[in-house]
């Protein structure tokens, strides 16, 4: 029995797990080009995007490597390993290609199938996908939850107060941030003698905090 714990870092396994497939894309046709960078990260739109991964082209390197990004709350081996093999269709194809039909036609060479852009294993593709990540071992990932937020992931919302001109009759009123309402509130607008606008700000105000 394998170790479950040969590969310590997560581009190791993607990229131990890619050289697992190199030859199920050769037996094929494709060759798939050795300059590759392999991460479990953020796509370019970032947490929000619908899209499991994306593969850069060598041409957006500096020194020429593909670099294949895979969505960090994806977690199970075999769910990673089918969004790598999506990828690797991309890597064998230009970059204005997108989800074409010449995507299409390899991908399903490959075992893919669905909606291109949210491409689905084959149950043969599946069991090959099993076969390969009981050989890689353990996969060192967990799953990333987005709902729990960052360090310093929220900025610190504005206050606002309402100032208000305090002569009788006037009725004119602004909404203004702490910081400006502290520093100096306006004349009325209205009519300056009546002076400059009230604002009520409690002392404590400056206390608060919505950082987490």
């Amino acid at each position: 029995m394998k170790s479950t714990n040969l590969h310590t870092t997560r581009e190791g396994w993607l990229r131990a797990a890619t050289d697992e497939l190199r030859p199920d894309f050769k037996n094929r046709g494709y060759d798939l080009p050795e300059k590759m960078r392999f991460t479990l990260g953020f796509t370019s739109k970032g947490k929000r995007d619908r899209m499991a991964g994306e593969c850069w082209p060598a041409e957006a390197s500096d020194d020429r490597h593909y670099e294949i990004y895979i969505r960090p709350d994806i977690a199970d081996p075999v769910s990673v390993l089918a969004t790598l093999v999506h990828e690797l269709v991309h890597a064998l194809l230009p970059v204005t290609v997108k989800h074409g039909k010449e995507f299409r036609a390899i991908a399903q060479r490959m075992g893919l199938e669905g909606e291109m852009r949210h491409t689905q294993p084959t149950p043969y593709l599946q069991k090959r996908l099993q076969e390969i990540a009981a050989n890689l071992g353990t996969l060192p990932h967990a799953k990333l939850n987005y709902s729990v937020g960052a360090e310093a992931s929220r900025k610190q919302g504005k206050k606002w107060f309402k100032a208000e001109c305090g002569a009788d009759g006037c009725g004119y009123g602004v909404r203004v941030t702490e910081k400006w309402a502290r520093k100096a509130l306006p004349v009325c607008p209205i009519n300056a003698e009546h002076g400059r606008l009230v604002c009520d700000i409690p002392d404590d105000s400056g206390d608060n905090s919505n950082a987490s």
